[in-house]
């Protein structure tokens, strides 16, 4: 799951450098606005993804710590 995260992360810039691009090359004010807003939405799906990455690895970590730990010891009386 965390590759094919890291590819949609990947993507999601992509499509945000090529909408910042095409912002970059247009003399026209109304799409020059709209391919800026674009980029900004490709980005903010990038980083949700990122988000969703993070919370990912946390689980996977706090999992092989629990896996990882020595059960616990029967008490003695």
């Amino acid at each position: 799951m965390l590759q094919r995260l890291g590819d949609h992360i990947a993507a999601c810039l992509d499509r945000a450098r090529e909408a910042d691009e095409r912002a970059a090359r247009t003399d026209d004010p109304k799409q020059k606005d709209e391919h800026s807003e674009m980029a900004a939405r490709w980005r903010v799906l990038a980083r949700s993804y990122q988000y969703v990455e993070t919370l990912e690895r946390f689980l996977l970590d706090a999992e092989r710590a629990r896996d990882a730990k020595p059960p616990d010891a029967p008490k003695q009386e």
